[in-house]
């Protein structure tokens, strides 16, 4: 193009240009300006509005020359300004589209987290007991968020909620955030993530089992429980006193007596004692024994069983709270909700310092979890155990899936025991002397190749 057969868009006398170049703007252009403009044409050409959106059209602007003596310059830069206003427009209108596109493709996360509710329930993978985390997930991330926004930020920022939790409890709330994802993934109901392959987050190794000996059990359930209900009782009057008045605190309600019976009678992990229900346990008042069978606990689906006979003790404090018609009903709950209690933290804390307190030592580690009751029932019933058909019988009950695991998580021996079996032994003493004679003479006793040794199992 000659400079002649430039376009001339620049009106005014020297000293006061104006440039007015045409813009073209795209289909479908979501600028401020398009609406009116285009609802006038429509009017104007007795067009339907749907039509005029729908193709390009010019508008032109009056702007104020940045070289207001220059006619030259300023023809120069309409051109740039319509260039690049019209570049601007066109990667608006791709960006709308773009984002069109993503809005049909977006996966809000609450279908994420039904997929996973109805997997655990339908294969009976524990939903109950992990309910109360899914749900802690799902608020936090939110329910309508879009699946493909939750990044590796996202992912530290619900770690950071549970900072003052264990290593352990960290991790397993990643890992439930991740199998949410992996599934929804496996069912095409997302077709990637963001946190695909991230690293967990580390948690020690569980070591060697720390069981409470069994002073420290005689006190914890014994005097410190006695001390700690009593602190209940009066805690309970004092509110409801209080109540009377208005107040608004609330009443301590968590039966740890129950949960501390069933942890060391029974060695359920604390999920399983929480949401324990008396359709899971059978109780014959006449005789004074029970049973308990769990329909869901952490190896049920490799088709090990969880049960065994309960102890005397626990089935009279069972029997002293039954109901008449128990049902299905959980054993412990919160009164307020009518379901069983998600967090007994706080109270199992307050009991563990009156315990340390008596003790004279505090509690650390693995001796002030509520876990160890699993430890310690494991050990103390694997020290009264004859045969091994006893230890058999432990495993099974714990639902756990071998002796060795076991073994190797759960049991320890007490130093006294150990020293009860070793005392005494010795190994055979055999007079070769007197096998040698008793061969010169012909006897058939006493003979080397005779001699039995016994082989370590």
């Amino acid at each position: 193009m000659s400079y002649k057969d430039e376009p001339n868009w620049v009106s005014g006398k020297l000293g006061k240009l104006w440039l007015e170049p045409p813009i073209t703007h795209p289909a479908h252009c979501p600028c401020d300006q398009c609406p009116a403009y285009r609802a006038k044409r429509a009017q104007r050409l007795r067009l339907p509005l749907d039509t005029v959106v729908a193709e390009p059209i010019d508008i032109r602007v009056k702007r104020i020359s940045p070289h207001p003596r220059n006619r030259s310059l300023s023809k120069a830069e309409a051109v740039r300004i319509k260039t690049a206003e019209e570049e601007r427009l066109n990667a608006l209108v791709v960006g709308v589209v773009v984002a069109k596109i993503a809005k049909a493709n977006e996966v809000p996360f609450r279908k994420v987290v039904a997929n996973y509710r109805e997997h655990m329930i339908e294969h009976k993978k524990g939903y109950e007991r992990e309910r109360y985390r899914i749900d802690k997930i799902e608020a936090f991330l939110g329910s309508d968020r879009d699946v493909a926004t939750i990044d590796y930020d996202l992912y530290n920022a619900l770690l950071q909620q549970f900072n003052g939790l264990s290593a352990q409890t960290r991790r397993h709330y990643a890992t439930i955030l991740l199998a949410m994802l992996k599934r929804a993934k496996a069912e095409r109901i997302i077709k990637s993530h963001q946190l695909e392959g991230i690293i967990l987050p580390e948690a020690p190794q569980n070591g060697d089992p720390q069981p409470w000996t069994r002073h420290e059990l005689g006190v914890i359930t014994g005097a410190a429980l006695n001390a700690y209900e009593a602190d209940q009782a009066a805690w309970n009057t004092k509110v409801a006193k209080e109540k009377k008045n208005r107040g608004l605190r609330s009443p301590s309600v968590v039966p740890l007596r129950g949960y501390c019976l069933i942890g060391y009678y029974t060695m359920m992990r604390p999920d399983c004692n929480l949401h324990l229900r008396w359709d899971e346990v059978s109780l014959d008042p006449q005789t004074l024994t029970g049973w308990y069978k769990l329909d869901q606990h952490k190896n049920v689906n490799k088709g090990i069983k969880a049960e065994g006979p309960l102890a005397e003790e626990l089935v009279e404090y069972l029997l002293s709270i039954r109901p008449a018609n128990p049902g299905n009903a959980p054993i412990h709950f919160n009164p307020e909700t009518g379901r069983p209690f998600v967090d007994i933290r706080k109270q199992w804390e307050r009991l563990m310092t009156i315990a340390s307190r008596m003790l004279g030592y505090d509690l650390e580690g693995k001796k002030r979890m509520f876990f160890n009751f699993r430890y310690t029932g494991a050990s103390h019933i694997a020290q009264r155990g004859k045969t091994p058909a006893h230890l058999l019988a432990a495993v099974q009950m714990m639902g756990d899936t071998s002796v060795a695991t076991v073994n190797r998580h759960y049991f320890k021996m007490e130093p006294d025991l150990m020293r009860d079996l070793v005392l005494g032994w010795a190994r055979p003493n055999v007079d070769v002397a007197s096998v040698a004679a008793a061969d010169l003479f012909g006897s058939d006793h006493g003979r080397i190749c005779d001699v039995e040794f016994p082989i370590a199992s």
